[in-house]
């Protein structure tokens, strides 16, 4: 018996230690420690591939996540989304304009996460939109 709950006790004192701290779910949410700051994910965006021509041969897709460096204006964020997908469409179509969009590839990286946090700073203000993450995630093949 006494080698039982040795045994349980060893068990117990292991299991706790291996535990992950307890993080409140309030500061998990606010991006405290232990918990990743709130984001928001734009649908994915469709992007022509423009030929020389002028002719669009396929689409690929990005995918734009926003860290929100305030908890607190989370709600507010998410509720401008469709207004942020709006911008981010129309600085994804100035690239191709201007070959920051190369062939569906993104040649000047920098210059459209600038155009999507000038858009960000116009709906939310300054500090809202923290961090900028643009993913390309699929291509069509070509139309021919």
């Amino acid at each position: 018996m006494r080698g039982l709950s040795f045994a349980f006790a060893l068990f117990f004192a292991a299991s706790v230690s291996l535990a992950p701290a307890f993080v409140p779910p309030a500061a998990a949410a606010e991006g405290g420690p232990g918990g990743p700051p709130p984001s928001v994910r734009i649908k994915p965006l469709m992007v022509p591939v423009v030929s020389p021509q002028g002719r669009i041969e396929k689409y690929t897709q990005i995918e734009v996540n926003l860290e929100v460096g305030d908890a607190l204006r989370l709600g507010e964020v998410q509720v401008g989304i469709p207004r942020l997908h709006d911008a981010i469409l129309t600085a994804v179509y100035k690239g191709i304009d201007e070959g920051w969009v190369v062939r569906g590839n993104i040649a000047n990286i920098p210059a459209l996460r600038r155009k999507i946090n000038d858009a960000a700073i116009a709906l939310f203000g300054k500090d809202v939109i923290t961090r900028i993450l643009i993913t390309p995630i699929a291509r069509q093949s070509s139309f021919q």
